[in-house]
Protein backbone atom coordinates (compact mmCIF):
# COMPACT_ATOMS: atom_id res chain seq x y z
CA UNK A 1 0.00 0.00 0.00
CA UNK A 2 2.40 2.80 -1.06
CA UNK A 3 -0.35 5.62 -1.80
CA UNK A 4 -3.51 6.90 0.21
CA UNK A 5 -6.52 8.95 -0.31
CA UNK A 6 -6.22 11.90 2.22
CA UNK A 7 -9.55 12.44 3.94
CA UNK A 8 -10.63 15.69 6.27
CA UNK A 9 -12.31 14.71 9.17
CA UNK A 10 -13.66 15.22 12.38
CA UNK A 11 -12.85 12.99 15.48
CA UNK A 12 -14.65 14.15 17.99
CA UNK A 13 -17.50 16.69 18.93
CA UNK A 14 -15.20 19.30 19.74
CA UNK A 15 -13.30 19.45 16.40
CA UNK A 16 -14.53 22.90 14.33
CA UNK A 17 -15.84 21.65 10.67
CA UNK A 18 -16.46 25.29 8.31
CA UNK A 19 -19.26 25.28 5.85
CA UNK A 20 -17.41 26.30 2.99
CA UNK A 21 -13.99 27.13 1.66
CA UNK A 22 -13.38 30.76 0.69
CA UNK A 23 -15.35 32.14 -2.47
CA UNK A 24 -12.19 32.15 -4.51
CA UNK A 25 -14.10 31.17 -8.03
CA UNK A 26 -16.84 33.22 -8.08
CA UNK A 27 -14.60 35.94 -6.42
CA UNK A 28 -11.37 35.97 -7.89
CA UNK A 29 -11.28 33.66 -10.93
CA UNK A 30 -9.24 30.94 -9.11
CA UNK A 31 -9.90 27.53 -8.27
CA UNK A 32 -7.90 26.19 -5.77
CA UNK A 33 -8.30 22.37 -7.15
CA UNK A 34 -7.44 22.79 -10.67
CA UNK A 35 -3.65 22.50 -9.87
CA UNK A 36 -2.74 25.60 -11.23
CA UNK A 37 -0.73 28.74 -10.21
CA UNK A 38 -2.51 31.96 -9.50
CA UNK A 39 -0.78 34.65 -11.74
CA UNK A 40 -2.10 37.58 -9.54
CA UNK A 41 -2.14 37.50 -5.59
CA UNK A 42 -4.65 36.96 -3.84
CA UNK A 43 -6.47 38.97 -1.31
CA UNK A 44 -6.37 37.65 2.48
CA UNK A 45 -8.94 34.65 2.12
CA UNK A 46 -11.86 34.87 4.96
CA UNK A 47 -13.48 31.29 5.80
CA UNK A 48 -16.38 31.37 8.57
CA UNK A 49 -17.02 28.66 10.94
CA UNK A 50 -19.39 28.87 14.59
CA UNK A 51 -18.34 27.19 17.09
CA UNK A 52 -18.50 27.87 21.29
CA UNK A 53 -17.09 26.78 24.39
CA UNK A 54 -14.15 23.95 24.23
CA UNK A 55 -13.47 23.58 20.36
CA UNK A 56 -10.49 22.67 18.50
CA UNK A 57 -9.16 24.12 15.09
CA UNK A 58 -7.86 20.89 13.69
CA UNK A 59 -4.26 21.49 11.83
CA UNK A 60 -6.03 20.75 8.42
CA UNK A 61 -9.45 22.42 8.88
CA UNK A 62 -12.34 20.67 8.13
CA UNK A 63 -14.26 21.75 5.44
CA UNK A 64 -17.73 20.09 4.78
CA UNK A 65 -16.68 17.87 1.59
CA UNK A 66 -13.17 19.30 0.76
CA UNK A 67 -10.17 17.58 1.26
CA UNK A 68 -6.50 19.31 2.64
CA UNK A 69 -7.93 22.83 1.41
CA UNK A 70 -6.25 24.86 4.82
CA UNK A 71 -3.01 24.32 6.77
CA UNK A 72 -2.02 25.42 10.38
CA UNK A 73 1.77 26.62 10.49
CA UNK A 74 2.73 23.08 12.14
CA UNK A 75 1.22 21.16 9.14
CA UNK A 76 3.28 22.92 6.41
CA UNK A 77 6.55 22.45 8.23
CA UNK A 78 5.74 18.69 8.16
CA UNK A 79 5.45 18.70 4.87
CA UNK A 80 7.71 20.71 3.53
CA UNK A 81 10.37 18.63 6.02
CA UNK A 82 8.90 15.44 4.23
CA UNK A 83 9.70 16.25 1.05
CA UNK A 84 6.42 18.34 -0.09
CA UNK A 85 7.55 21.36 -2.55
CA UNK A 86 3.99 21.48 -4.67
CA UNK A 87 2.01 23.49 -2.69
CA UNK A 88 1.52 27.69 -2.82
CA UNK A 89 0.47 28.83 0.30
CA UNK A 90 -1.71 32.06 0.45
CA UNK A 91 -2.80 33.92 3.57
CA UNK A 92 -6.58 33.17 5.33
CA UNK A 93 -8.57 34.65 8.49
CA UNK A 94 -11.07 31.75 9.98
CA UNK A 95 -13.90 33.61 11.89
CA UNK A 96 -15.98 32.54 14.37
CA UNK A 97 -18.83 34.10 13.84
CA UNK A 98 -20.12 32.93 17.12
CA UNK A 99 -17.81 35.43 18.51
CA UNK A 100 -16.08 37.56 16.29
CA UNK A 101 -12.67 36.05 17.05
CA UNK A 102 -10.51 35.61 14.28
CA UNK A 103 -7.64 33.07 13.98
CA UNK A 104 -4.15 33.37 11.36
CA UNK A 105 -2.83 30.91 12.23
CA UNK A 106 -3.38 28.76 8.95
CA UNK A 107 -3.01 28.76 5.65
CA UNK A 108 -4.90 28.25 2.22
CA UNK A 109 -3.06 25.29 0.49
CA UNK A 110 -3.13 25.31 -3.63
CA UNK A 111 -1.65 21.65 -4.26
CA UNK A 112 -0.22 22.52 -7.45
CA UNK A 113 1.05 18.72 -8.24
CA UNK A 114 -1.98 16.88 -10.53
CA UNK A 115 -1.77 13.80 -12.27
CA UNK A 116 -3.90 11.70 -14.59
CA UNK A 117 -3.41 8.34 -13.53
CA UNK A 118 -6.41 6.49 -12.93
CA UNK A 119 -6.83 2.79 -14.03
CA UNK A 120 -10.24 2.50 -16.15
CA UNK A 121 -9.83 -0.97 -16.79
CA UNK A 122 -9.20 -2.18 -12.76
CA UNK A 123 -10.92 0.68 -11.09
CA UNK A 124 -14.97 0.40 -10.79
CA UNK A 125 -16.81 3.63 -11.91
CA UNK A 126 -20.26 5.31 -12.40
CA UNK A 127 -19.43 7.43 -15.43
CA UNK A 128 -21.61 9.58 -17.61
CA UNK A 129 -23.15 7.21 -20.43
CA UNK A 130 -22.70 10.52 -23.12
CA UNK A 131 -19.53 11.99 -22.01
CA UNK A 132 -17.44 9.29 -20.98
CA UNK A 133 -14.65 11.35 -19.44
CA UNK A 134 -17.54 12.91 -16.92
CA UNK A 135 -16.86 10.38 -13.81
CA UNK A 136 -20.19 10.56 -11.23
CA UNK A 137 -18.07 8.48 -8.77
CA UNK A 138 -15.68 6.15 -8.00
CA UNK A 139 -16.72 2.85 -6.73
CA UNK A 140 -13.45 1.33 -6.52
CA UNK A 141 -10.38 2.73 -7.15
CA UNK A 142 -6.85 1.41 -8.80
CA UNK A 143 -4.13 4.09 -9.96
CA UNK A 144 -1.62 3.03 -12.57
CA UNK A 145 1.21 3.48 -10.06
CA UNK A 146 3.97 3.67 -13.54
CA UNK A 147 2.93 7.63 -14.33
CA UNK A 148 4.02 8.11 -10.12
CA UNK A 149 7.20 8.69 -10.47
CA UNK A 150 8.32 9.76 -7.10
CA UNK A 151 5.56 11.87 -6.60
CA UNK A 152 4.79 12.87 -2.67
CA UNK A 153 1.27 14.25 -2.88
CA UNK A 154 -0.89 15.17 -5.89
CA UNK A 155 -4.55 15.55 -6.96
CA UNK A 156 -6.17 12.58 -9.16
CA UNK A 157 -6.43 14.06 -12.30
CA UNK A 158 -9.76 12.67 -13.35
CA UNK A 159 -11.37 13.69 -10.02
CA UNK A 160 -9.22 16.47 -8.85
CA UNK A 161 -11.00 17.08 -5.37
CA UNK A 162 -9.02 13.80 -4.63
CA UNK A 163 -5.68 13.72 -2.66
CA UNK A 164 -3.39 10.93 -3.07
CA UNK A 165 -0.36 10.76 -0.89
CA UNK A 166 2.43 8.53 -0.47
CA UNK A 167 2.62 6.37 2.37
CA UNK A 168 5.82 8.74 3.76
CA UNK A 169 3.78 11.89 3.78
CA UNK A 170 1.10 9.30 5.55
CA UNK A 171 3.77 8.30 8.11
CA UNK A 172 5.32 11.71 8.57
CA UNK A 173 1.90 13.77 9.17
CA UNK A 174 0.72 10.56 11.62
CA UNK A 175 4.21 10.69 13.45
CA UNK A 176 3.69 14.45 13.99
CA UNK A 177 0.33 14.14 15.75
CA UNK A 178 -1.60 16.23 13.37
CA UNK A 179 -5.20 16.52 13.51
CA UNK A 180 -7.69 16.43 10.86
CA UNK A 181 -6.37 13.83 7.80
CA UNK A 182 -7.91 10.27 8.00
CA UNK A 183 -5.61 7.92 5.52
CA UNK A 184 -7.35 5.48 3.28
CA UNK A 185 -5.48 3.23 0.98
CA UNK A 186 -5.74 4.41 -2.93
CA UNK A 187 -6.38 0.17 -3.75
CA UNK A 188 -10.00 0.28 -3.01
CA UNK A 189 -11.11 3.45 -1.88
CA UNK A 190 -14.37 4.15 -2.61
CA UNK A 191 -16.65 7.46 -2.47
CA UNK A 192 -19.36 7.30 0.00
CA UNK A 193 -22.73 8.01 -1.47
CA UNK A 194 -24.19 9.37 1.75
CA UNK A 195 -21.56 12.26 1.96
CA UNK A 196 -23.97 14.05 0.74
CA UNK A 197 -26.49 14.21 3.39
CA UNK A 198 -26.14 14.46 7.60
CA UNK A 199 -22.32 13.93 7.49
CA UNK A 200 -20.90 15.58 11.00
CA UNK A 201 -18.21 13.86 10.61
CA UNK A 202 -17.11 14.58 6.92
CA UNK A 203 -16.82 11.46 5.43
CA UNK A 204 -16.51 11.50 2.23
CA UNK A 205 -15.08 8.45 1.00
CA UNK A 206 -14.40 5.20 2.72
CA UNK A 207 -12.36 1.55 2.80
CA UNK A 208 -12.77 -1.65 4.08
CA UNK A 209 -9.36 -0.50 6.21
CA UNK A 210 -10.95 2.73 7.19
CA UNK A 211 -10.25 3.28 10.84
CA UNK A 212 -13.87 4.97 11.19
CA UNK A 213 -15.26 1.67 10.11
CA UNK A 214 -16.28 1.45 6.27
CA UNK A 215 -18.88 3.73 6.13
CA UNK A 216 -21.19 1.98 3.44
CA UNK A 217 -21.37 -0.97 5.97
CA UNK A 218 -22.26 0.92 8.86
CA UNK A 219 -25.69 2.32 7.29
CA UNK A 220 -26.76 5.41 9.16
CA UNK A 221 -24.46 4.17 12.44
CA UNK A 222 -21.96 7.07 10.20
CA UNK A 223 -24.41 9.80 10.27
CA UNK A 224 -24.87 9.36 13.85
CA UNK A 225 -21.45 9.16 15.58
CA UNK A 226 -20.92 12.46 16.50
Amino acid sequence: MAYFVWETRRRTEADVMAPHFAPTKKEHQVSFIAGRRFVRPLPVLEIPFQASGDFVITDDLVIRSRRCLVHSSRLIEVLRKAGVDSIDYHDCRLINEASGAVFTNHRAANLLDVIHCLDRDKSELDIDDEEPSEIWSINRLALIESRLGDSLMFRLGERRNTVIVHASIKEAVERAGISGPVFLPAEGYREWAGFSGENPLNVIGTHDLDPNGAADSLGDEADDSA
